[in-house]
């Protein structure tokens, strides 16, 4: 009877530890797309699960993230990405603004796509207090 008890506590521990590593990794995914530049806005910073984009659906790191250089994009995973290093808040030669960049870049896949959040609301939630 206490091998069975035994038994059935370790299974129980591992489950919930199971559990408790799935939302601790679930809350990781989701980035909030917060940047200095913005100031005053009307909405929050979007929410964005890169999990899902980067490993779940596959899209391309060089299809988000850029650096040119002789009109080549050679950005590479082992440098930071900070969109606003090069996007600012207002647009500077052939350089779009950060907001226009990030909306033509999100917005222009869903689209494509035919799937993804376009509206405000879905890409900017109020955050729950």
């Amino acid at each position: 009877m206490k091998k069975k008890n035994i038994a059935l506590y370790i299974a129980m521990a591992g489950l919930a530890s199971l559990l408790v590593m799935g939302v601790a990794y679930a809350q990781d995914e989701i980035q909030w797309l917060e940047h200095d530049i913005f100031v005053g806005r009307e909405r929050p910073a979007a929410a964005f699960p890169h999990a899902l984009h980067a490993d779940e659906i596959g899209i391309d790191c060089l299809d988000c993230h850029h650096i040119y250089e002789n009109g080549e994009n050679v950005w590479d995973d082992s440098e930071e990405s900070d969109c606003t290093a090069c996007h600012k808040l207002e647009a500077e030669g052939k350089t779009m603004s950060a907001e226009k960049a990030l909306h033509a870049n999100c917005k222009g896949c869903h689209k494509k796509e035919g799937k993804g959040p376009i509206t405000c609301g879905e890409c900017h939630p109020w955050k729950k207090k």
